[in-house]
């Protein structure tokens, strides 16, 4: 019996374009359909969508789906694209404020809600995730977040001490807590580190205010080399490895964060340690970074986590399942 063709709509953190690389590597018969490709999308990305594009757009995406056995869309606000296709089985994808934050807010919850009740099965990406998830989809199940190592740059530090923060600033990320982190590294590092962040997030403002100097967003190549000159990279505080934490780690750039507890066992992290503890094992880092990444075990754990290779079975299954094979 042949697996099922599976298409894949949307995407967050390149999670579903990573998924359908390595599935594809694996002979899987596996596409990726983002929100638009490339020769599609305006210039300008605020800039509203002509209607002959949204139309191209819809067919298209109907074509892809009657092709398919089975279709796996990312975020819970977007399970729509599956209502004019309810012949064809879907897995539906929720990353992180579909279903901790628009999931309870009135506007977006049905749309939320219509995918939980609608889909084949429910896979969520971070740990933090499983008590919203199961309590809508008692079933669903944790899909760790997959890191393409073959597009990480290695890492090389700049000249000077350079401490990159790896996530917008905003509450999804904990954005409370790391503008008080960041008081405390400043603190404990004075004035001779330099301090990078994105200019991204309700909160970057307010970093910005604090020295921190922000970066614009940036091209995912261009992003990737920006943490690999890092002499230390500190992650979000909300207690979760999100991508950009993960690939920091893969690529050997050393890495503070405070994990929260049984989240991520055997993990080389600070598991619910406070700011203080933070901004000290950042200092210790910057004393000699070369020897903190060579005596750490970070990368191993990605890969051994978080290695798509190691994913790539277990979604197989599921879609077998959902396709009824």
């Amino acid at each position: 019996m042949t697996d099922p063709k599976v298409v894949h709509f949307f995407d967050c953190a390149d999670v579903g374009k990573t998924l359908v690389k390595y599935g594809r590597e694996a002979g899987y018969r596996w596409r990726h359909r983002p929100w638009l490709p490339e020769s599609m999308r305006p210039l300008d990305q605020k800039s509203a969508l002509p209607a002959v594009t949204r139309v191209q757009w819809g067919v298209r995406r109907t074509v892809e789906a009657v092709r398919g056995d089975v279709m796996h869309i990312h975020f819970g606000t977007r399970a729509g694209a599956a209502n004019s296709r309810p012949f064809v089985p879907f897995v539906m994808h929720w990353h992180g404020t579909d279903i901790r934050k628009y999931y309870y807010e009135g506007a977006s919850k049905p749309a939320v809600l219509w995918g939980a009740e609608r889909a084949a099965h429910v896979v969520y990406a971070t740990p933090d995730l499983r008590d919203h998830a199961v309590a809508v989809r008692p079933d669903a199940s944790y899909l760790p977040i997959p890191v393409n190592f073959s597009e990480l740059p290695p890492w090389k530090p700049t000249e000077r001490p350079t401490v990159v923060f790896s996530s917008r600033w905003d509450e999804s990320k904990g954005g409370k807590e790391q503008l008080a982190l960041l008081r405390a590294l400043k603190a404990r590092l004075g004035e001779d580190v330099v301090f990078e962040g994105l200019d991204w997030g309700d909160q970057a403002p307010a970093a910005g205010a604090l020295g921190v100097r922000l970066v614009p967003k940036m091209p995912k190549d261009r992003f990737l080399q920006w943490m690999a000159g890092a002499h230390c990279v500190v992650g979000q505080s909300s207690g979760i490895l999100a991508t950009s934490e993960l690939e920091a780690v893969a690529m050997g750039a050393p890495t503070v964060i405070s994990v929260k507890a049984g989240y991520y066992p055997g993990s080389p992290f600070l598991v619910g340690e406070g700011h203080e503890a933070v901004a000290e094992r950042v200092h210790e880092v910057l004393q000699d970074p070369v020897s903190a990444v060579a005596s750490s075990e970070g990368a191993s754990w990605v890969r051994l986590h978080h290695g798509p290779e190691k994913l790539i079975p277990q979604l197989a299954g599921i879609y077998r399942a959902a396709a009824g094979r």
